[in-house]
C-alpha cells in the first residue's frame, strides 16, 4: 500500500515550485516592463535633449551679436535668437524661461552669444543687461521731413552715422518695400523723386542703440508707421476713394499749415478744393520744393512759379507726394475732414493766417470775405 505521508510532501514540494516559478515569472515580466519604460523614457529625453534643448552646436564657440530692443516680450527673444540660429525651439525656450521664473529679469541690450551655450547660460547673460553698446533715445518731431530728421539725429543725438549716410539709406525704397507692404502703395513715379520715403517715418520717440545703422533705424520708424495705420483707416481711406499714399500726402500737408486743433477744418478746405478742381494752393508745399520753410506771410510772387511736381500753386490736385512725417492727428484729419466746413452750398474754400505767433487762422467760403479778412489779418505778419 503506498505511503501517503510520502506522496503529500511530493505534491507539496511541486507546489511550491510552481508558485515561485509564477511569482520569478511575474517578477521577471515586470523587471522587462520597467526597463522598456525606462528605456523608452531614457530614449525620449534623449531624443527632446538633442532635438529641442542641446546646445545647437556644442564646438561652436563663436561669438555672435544679438540685439534685444526695448520692450522686447518672451515670444520677441526666443524669435531673434532662433532667427539668429543660437536655439533649436523658440517654444522649448520659453517653457525653460517659465520654469526658472526669470522671464521678467531678462533685459533689452546687445549680447554677445555663442551656439555653444545651454539654454539655461543665455538665460542666466540675457539677465545681466550688460550691453556692448548704450541706447540712446530719440524723437522724431510731426512735421519733420526726411532732411530734417536726418540733421536732428547727427547734431542732437549723436548716432554713428551722418545725415547724408541716413539721407541715402532713405533714398532706397526697394530695400524695404518687401518686408513693409504699407510701402507698396507709393506710386512708380514717385520712386525718381529724391525721397520716396517721405512721410513714413512716424514721428514718435524710440530707443535706439548708438551704433546702430542708419538703415535700422529707419525699420524702427517704419514699423511703426504700419503699426499706427490702422485697418480703420485703411477702410476709411477706400470710402473716400484715396489711396493710402493720398491720405499720408494729405496728412502732410495739414501737419505743416496749422496747429492740433484746426487739423479737421484745414483738411476740410482742402478736400472741397480737391472735389472741384481747385488747386491747393499750399505755402507748405512750396517751401518744400525750395527746401526751406515759407509761410503765408514770407511767400513771394517767385517763389510761386517754381517747376516742381510739389508746388500746388501750379498743379492742380495733390502734390506727387508727402513733405514730411505727419503724426496721428493729422492722419485722422486727413480722413475726417470738419463735416460743417464741407456744405456743398457753401464749403469752405480758403484760410489765412491771422497772428503768427498763435498760429491760428481764419476761414472763409467766399473769395471776397478771404481778401478781408487777408487785409486785415496781414498788418500782424510784420
Amino acid at each position: 500500500m503506498p505511503d501517503l505521508a510520502a506522496k503529500s510532501k511530493k505534491a507539496s514540494g511541486a507546489g511550491s515550485n510552481r508558485l515561485l516559478k509564477k511569482i520569478m515569472r511575474q517578477l521577471l515580466i515586470y523587471l522587462i516592463s520597467l526597463s522598456i519604460v525606462v528605456g523608452t523614457v531614457t530614449i525620449a529625453v534623449s531624443f527632446v535633449y538633442n532635438k529641442y534643448i542641446k546646445p545647437v552646436d556644442p564646438n561652436d564657440n563663436t561669438l555672435i551679436k544679438v540685439e534685444v530692443p526695448m520692450g522686447s516680450s518672451i515670444d520677441d527673444i526666443a524669435e531673434i535668437l532662433y532667427e539668429n540660429g543660437l536655439i533649436r525651439s523658440t517654444g522649448v525656450f520659453k517653457i525653460m524661461v517659465d520654469l526658472s521664473n526669470k522671464a521678467n529679469k531678462m533685459q533689452a541690450g546687445k549680447y554677445e552669444l555663442s551656439r555653444s551655450m545651454t539654454i539655461d547660460e543665455m538665460i542666466d547673460k540675457l539677465m545681466t543687461g550688460r550691453v556692448t553698446v548704450t541706447t540712446v533715445k530719440i524723437t522724431i518731431r510731426e512735421g519733420d521731413n526726411l532732411r530734417k530728421i536726418a540733421q536732428r539725429l547727427e547734431n542732437e543725438y549723436n548716432l554713428d552715422f551722418t545725415q547724408e549716410e541716413f539721407l541715402k539709406a532713405a533714398k532706397n525704397i526697394d530695400r524695404y518695400i518687401e518686408d513693409y507692404p504699407i510701402l507698396k502703395n507709393i506710386p512708380k513715379t514717385r520712386y525718381e523723386q529724391e525721397f520716396p520715403l517721405e512721410g513714413y517715418l512716424f514721428p514718435e520717440t524710440y530707443y535706439v542703440f548708438a551704433d546702430s545703422t542708419p538703415e535700422q533705424v529707419i525699420r524702427k520708424m517704419l514699423t511703426e508707421f504700419e503699426k499706427r495705420f490702422t485697418d480703420e483707416m485703411r477702410e476709411r481711406a477706400e470710402s473716400l476713394g484715396m489711396s493710402i499714399d493720398n491720405v499720408v500726402t494729405l496728412a502732410s500737408i495739414i501737419q505743416s499749415e496749422g496747429k492740433n486743433e484746426e487739423f479737421e477744418k484745414i483738411s476740410a478746405v482742402f478736400h472741397n478744393r480737391l472735389k472741384i478742381g481747385m488747386r491747393l494752393e499750399s505755402c507748405a508745399t512750396v517751401g518744400y520744393a525750395l527746401n526751406r520753410v515759407i509761410k503765408q506771410f514770407n511767400i513771394t510772387s517767385e517763389d510761386k512759379k517754381i517747376e516742381s511736381p510739389y508746388n500746388t500753386y501750379k498743379y492742380n490736385g495733390l502734390p506727387i507726394g508727402p513733405i514730411s512725417s505727419p503724426g496721428e492727428a493729422a492722419l485722422l484729419a486727413a480722413l475726417n475732414p470738419y463735416e460743417e466746413f464741407m456744405d456743398a452750398k457753401k464749403p469752405m474754400l480758403y484760410f489765412v493766417l491771422m497772428d503768427p505767433e498763435k498760429g491760428l487762422h481764419a476761414f472763409n467760403s467766399s473769395y471776397e470775405d478771404h481778401v478781408r479778412d487777408t487785409n486785415k489779418y496781414s498788418k500782424l505778419w510784420k
